[in-house]
């Protein structure tokens, strides 16, 4: 049977003699109102169902997986950037930024690259409610309580899980930076652990009536409650807190402080297995920004000769690579819309850090 890249090599053949029928010689320029290139799919619909079948085997298989965030546009596409369509076919999830307010060509474009077996998520960021609670607090009058808190709080959450049903997600990032514990006044910890167990809770109760959704969980594992770690283990994958790494040990050193953290609130618990699964841990960077002369984002330290190394090369060298007391399962590319810009082909990073995570597929 021939594997996703044979077939992919056949229909990209397809696609170059397609290119060769009378078209537009750019994609934005107006569209014939009497001529319309076939699409592959009509071409060649079997060999396109071979593709698509090959295709989500793979991502049904084990391989390291490609999530990537994406700026989706609120209202109908414009330019072909802005088109979930045109995204790197191997990539196994897309994280869109703005996640509420979906226009119906996005929603459409959901649907047809979940036939490539690409799945659509959003992420739950708990640092705004807080940062929104404070706010509000600072503008009251003083008679705000905790339990004005933990309401205002809960209802955020609940608020923004019940987007996954309104527009048919297929899973979700919760994005919990946390912060240290040691030295926090005894009635900041007493707020610190119920806010952490009002919002943990739900998150849990979420993914316990959304069988088949998927979990990951984006933040600091060595700043929840022992108690509170369970959610781990209802995690598909555990997404480090590495956007700001510049280099590969850092990757390792962020893994390690997890997989210690989880060690530590097992002895805590009094017991014997680490509470932080160390199976399915993912890195996260950044592809680079176009106004970014400095290379100041995207990039890690310099390799010999001067010249930076690409983050989204480091990372997929850093997952590709065994290691011995944990997993690596793949890489979360942020702010993937900028790879489409100065690139042929499009996408070109994120395209090579597929390949180089997973060599042999």
């Amino acid at each position: 049977m021939k594997t996703i890249f044979q077939n992919k090599k056949i229909f990209v053949g397809l696609i170059m003699s397609a290119l060769l029928l009378p078209a537009c010689n750019d994609w934005t320029d107006p569209e014939s109102l009497t001529l319309r290139t076939p699409s592959f799919e009509e071409q060649n619909p079997e060999l396109y169902e071979a593709y698509l079948k090959d295709l989500c085997n793979y991502k049904a298989g084990d391989h390291n997986v490609m999530f990537v965030s994406f700026n989706n546009p609120l209202t109908y596409p414009v330019n072909r950037s802005e088109h979930l369509t045109v995204l790197p076919d191997s990539i196994d999830f897309v994280n869109l930024n703005n996640p509420d307010q979906l226009c119906e060509a996005i929603q459409n474009e959901m649907v047809e690259i979940r036939k490539k077996g690409t799945r659509t998520v959003y992420t739950i960021d708990y640092a705004s409610f807080e940062k929104d609670w404070t706010a509000i607090v600072k503008n009251s009058d003083g008679s705000l309580t905790e339990e004005d808190a933990l309401q205002y709080l809960g209802e955020r959450t609940d608020e923004m899980l019940a987007l996954c049903d309104r527009y048919n997600y297929d899973g979700v990032i919760v994005d919990y930076t946390g912060r240290s514990m040691v030295s926090l006044p005894e009635k900041e910890l007493a707020e610190y652990n119920a806010r952490q167990k009002n919002f943990f809770d739900r998150i849990g109760a979420w993914i316990d009536s959304h069988k088949g959704k998927m979990l990951a969980f984006y933040g600091n594992a060595q700043y929840l409650f022992p108690e509170h770690m369970g959610i781990l283990s209802k995690c598909n994958y555990i997404i480090l807190k590495t956007l700001s790494s510049t280099g590969e040990g850092d990757l390792s050193v962020k893994a390690y402080m997890a997989v210690q953290a989880g060690e530590d609130a097992a002895a805590a618990l009094g017991s014997s297995e680490n509470l932080v699964p160390t199976d399915r841990f993912v890195a996260c960077v950044e592809t680079p920004r176009p106004e970014d002369k400095e290379q100041a984002f995207g990039y890690w330290d310099t390799e010999t000769g001067g010249s930076k190394m690409l983050a989204t090369y480091g990372a997929a060298k850093w997952v590709a690579s065994p290691s011995a007391d944990f997993e690596r399962k793949g890489l979360f590319v942020q702010n993937a819309h900028n790879d489409y810009f100065g690139n042929n082909p499009v996408y070109r990073n994120i395209r090579e850090s597929i390949q180089i995570m997973n060599p042999n597929n």
